[in-house]
């Protein structure tokens, strides 16, 4: 017998619930086209009113959908390890002192999430829900435009595959200068196929402001520009006046939004510049490093996309025999201008990644492909006929994709520090900050006399230590006052500081070392007596 609540229903009601609204999604167009019209650039004047309404109607549908997706992964990540990400609670030690600039990176990040943190504070749960909103924010958008190049049943199933991607699903919670700069690459997408099939100047004018903004969440932004020019060479946009105007006004545009940053770069010695020459930029790899680390890289991108793959491949081997589509609905037709879109869109940007990693033998790094990959499935998908994925049931693509959901639910606990199989890769998700904050937080607090106000040492322990103690205290990142803005000499005198640091570290000299454990140790800095006595009422 079926297990029933209170009421007599099934407890799988919510499920089925869910299953209908993501068949919504899977609905066929009624028009037999993507859009209600033809797809191709050339044969359109204007848009149209009432496809955009009949797109829009399955909003609701998709909104919903992608919330129960994204608080289900959010929820499970928090479960499953003991300190948030690295670069998320980055973000909350840089939201004390908003800067035109970041020893790092640009400042857009820290601040789009600084209202949130003025409304409910500095807490694990505000930067992970951040993260959950601007990843689905991009999968929306990207899955709003998909579905008027490529039709509705074509792009549920690309949304299906970009929300089992591990750049999302597994990280949803991560918020950070790539997952922030993929909500400006979609939105860039978004308005570049605008400015084309609208031709519309305000459309060039909003593609320049989102490039400009995704040029202040993190200079990878150039891979998008690469995309609008390649688009607009494909469509020939040197002979058409308009486009010509629009693709000028909006690299004026992005221009006029990018020059705060670029005068405190310029200000400031170009730090970010700086910290990328002695990372990855600055790696200078021999000639046949080179290449095999683009293959390694490449190797890392379908490692990520292969939770799509697999549901993609499960879902044409059980349709195999299948000749016919799985509705009577005609098949919508794809325009060439669309697939060149999908193709340049979801391909370019990381295949020139790679060709950036041979020609300068770059250190590539793995999450570069985060901001990339929001349109990757459906420009994969191209490779077969498109009525090959109509013959795919609706029914047969919601059960592959909570399958796969499931696979990586339990890869993830098994992949975690809470499964105890000693197979976490994650130096934060397995770092039990709060553990030790409570260790460490009385005798430090003895021995200053006092709160902890500062806390100083390797960024990646004394930020995940601030957000486990009751003070909130301010980080003095890695010691260096140039990457710590928020900080003066004068608030480290008057207040002390509390070093933290494992065995690859020390704290600055004539400070006692406490050990905690083997490998983590703290020690603490005095206040100086004169700064405390010089501190005034209002300080």
């Amino acid at each position: 017998m079926q297990p029933m609540r209170a009421t007599g229903r099934p407890r799988r009601l919510p499920v089925s619930l869910l299953t209908r609204m993501l068949f919504m999604l899977l609905q066929p167009d009624s028009s037999g086209d993507a859009l209600g019209r033809p797809t191709d650039l050339e044969s359109r004047d204007a848009p149209a009113s009432s496809p955009c309404r009949s797109a829009n109607a399955h909003l609701p549908d998709a909104v919903a959908w992608m919330a129960v997706w994204a608080v289900a992964w959010v929820s499970v990540l928090m479960a499953l390890s003991w300190s948030p990400p690295t670069d998320s609670v980055e973000q909350l030690i840089w939201v004390r002192s908003i800067e035109w600039g970041y020893h790092k990176h640009p400042p857009l990040p820290t601040m789009m999430i600084w209202p949130l943190v003025q409304l409910f504070g500095i807490h694990e749960w505000v930067v992970s829900a951040a993260g959950a909103l601007v990843i689905s924010g991009a999968l929306l958008i990207s899955w709003r435009l998909v579905r008027e190049l490529a039709g509705n049943h074509f792009a549920a199933l690309a949304m299906l595959g970009s929300l089992s991607v591990t750049y999302y699903s597994g990280r949803t919670n991560f918020y950070n200068h790539n997952t922030v700069l993929l909500l400006f690459v979609a939105a860039a997408a978004w308005f570049c196929w605008r400015a084309f099939a609208d031709r519309s100047p305000r459309a060039w004018l909003a593609l320049g402001l989102m490039l400009g903004l995704g040029a202040l969440a993190k200079y990878q932004v150039v891979l998008a520009a690469f995309c609008v020019i390649a688009f607009w060479l494909a469509q020939r946009g040197w002979r058409d006046p308009l486009h010509l105007r629009g693709l000028l006004n909006a690299a004026m545009v992005a221009a006029v939004v990018f020059a705060p940053h670029l005068w405190w770069l310029v200000a400031n010695d170009f730090l970010p510049f700086r910290y990328a020459a002695h990372t990855s930029l600055g790696a200078a790899m021999a000639c046949a490093q080179r290449a095999a680390h683009a293959v390694h890289w490449l190797a890392d991108q379908c490692n990520r996309l292969s939770p799509a793959l697999l549901l993609a491949a499960g879902l044409l081997w059980k349709t195999r025999r299948e000749t016919m589509p799985a509705s009577s609905d005609p098949v919508p037709v794809i325009g060439p201008d669309a697939r060149v879109f999908l193709l340049i869109w979801g391909l370019l940007p990381l295949l020139t990644i790679v060709v950036i990693g041979l020609a300068t033998g770059a250190d590539l790094q793995f999450q570069w492909g985060t901001a990339f990959m929001s349109f990757t499935c459906a420009a994969l998908m191209l490779f077969l006929p498109t009525g090959r994925w109509h013959r795919i049931e609706r029914r047969d693509a919601v059960t592959g994709f909570l399958a796969v959901q499931i696979l990586l639910f339990a890869m993830t606990w098994v992949m975690s520090p809470m499964s105890g199989l000693g197979l976490s890769k994650s130096r934060s998700a397995g770092f039990r900050s709060e553990h030790f904050a409570q260790r460490i937080g009385p005798p430090a607090r003895a021995v200053l006399g006092g709160p902890v106000r500062i806390v100083a040492g390797s960024a990646r322990i004394a930020s995940a230590f601030a957000l486990r103690m009751p003070e909130r205290p301010l980080v003095l990142l890695d010691g260096d006052m140039t990457a710590s803005p928020w900080l003066s000499v004068a608030q480290i005198r008057r207040h002390g500081v509390l070093w933290v640091g494992d065995e690859n570290s020390a704290p600055p000299p004539g400070l006692e070392r406490h050990w905690v454990t083997g490998k983590l140790w703290w020690a603490v800095q005095l206040p100086e007596p004169a700064a405390q006595e010089d501190e005034s009422p209002d300080d």
